[in-house]
């Protein structure tokens, strides 16, 4: 049953290799599709036929799914292009930040992609926030999940994906609506898989209002933060999609039901390395020693067993994020 689901998988996946034509990708974009892809060879008929149904009354259907699909995704059988469109769904709401002014506007979310290190809830009872010199902050108790019932309420990854969840399995709201609710679903899983979307550090002076989640933290090839999403950016589809199976195909077997609507145990995990291995000990040492300076602060070298074990972990979360989608999917839809 594994060597089928895997080669199966792998079959779907290699039209896929043509989207690297389409500009730069990063955890945005190779890890929310792989997520997409593992999510795919999971789901029951039904589910694939519901989400298909649901995804095509889209809004914005026909300018960001159906006009941006390579012509070798169209010509391929349905499958393909179900985890295609799937991939595309995951990504699309990065893709609401380049829309002219009036659509960013009614479709974009900004801090629904990420979580303040100090906000608690359920599973989720220690802080993602990193502290140097300074008293940690107090605990934010988490608004309960059944309290998020419109989308005012909703400012950060765990609130959303309450709404969202809700909102897509609805079978009595829009189609329109649950199709867009659909994307956010499928990216908001990934993101709260991502460690750096989690939790930030704070220092005295340098960091008094926050790293941002490793944004402020240079490295030799761009900011922190920007390394755990771009962590399999060299890779590609193909090659991080065989890594992942290669590597956790029995945890991928595994996972069932037992946690399919405990976002705050995705969260919690992601703290966990972010406290423990995204903020090495040679970033915090430096950043103490130089608090007080009004000096740049200088960029930290990934050595080669930081980024092996960076991307290890951020093709396990893929896996997990991926494998769970398609858990709640069958057991919601």
């Amino acid at each position: 049953m594994l060597c089928s689901r895997k080669y199966l998988l792998l079959g779907l996946i290699t039209s896929l290799t043509l989207l690297s034509l389409q500009g730069a990708f990063a955890w945005d974009s190779v890890g929310h599709r792989v997520s997409a892809a593992i999510t795919s060879n999971y789901l029951t008929g039904n589910s694939k036929t519901e989400l298909l149904k649901i995804l095509q009354q889209h809004p914005r259907y026909q300018q960001d799914f159906l006009e941006q699909m390579p012509a070798s995704i169209a010509r391929g059988s349905e499958e393909v292009r179900f985890v295609w469109l799937l991939g595309q769904a995951a990504f699309w709401p990065d893709i609401t930040r380049g829309l002219p002014e009036a659509e960013r506007e009614r479709y974009n979310r900004a801090n629904w992609h990420y979580i303040d290190g100090a906000w608690l809830r359920g599973q989720a009872q220690i802080q993602g926030n990193t502290y140097i010199g300074v008293a940690p902050f107090d605990d934010i108790a988490g608004k309960n999940a059944q309290s998020i019932r419109n989308e005012a309420s909703v400012d950060n990854v765990m609130a959303a994906l309450d709404y969202n969840t809700i909102l897509l399995a609805d079978s009595q709201a829009s189609l329109p609506q649950r199709a867009v609710a659909l994307c956010w679903v499928l990216h908001l899983i990934g993101d709260i898989h991502q460690p750096l979307h989690t939790g930030s550090l704070y220092s005295t002076n340098r960091f008094s209002r926050g790293d941002r989640g490793g944004n402020g933290i240079e490295t030799d090839e761009r900011n922190l933060h920007a390394r755990w999403d771009r962590a399999l950016n060299r890779e590609g589809v193909n090659a991080t999609l065989e890594a992942v199976l290669r590597q956790h195909s029995t945890t991928l077997e595994r996972i069932g039901l037992i946690d399919d609507e405990d976002w705050s145990l995705w969260m919690q995990e992601s703290r966990a390395l972010l406290l423990n291995t995204a903020y090495t000990q040679e970033m915090k040492s430096a950043i103490a020693r130089s608090d007080n300076s009004t000096q740049k602060l200088r960029k930290f070298n990934l050595n080669d067993d930081y980024v092996e074990t960076m991307k290890y972990h951020a093709r396990l979360r893929l896996a997990l994020a991926g494998r769970r989608l398609a858990s709640w999917f069958n057991a919601k839809l």
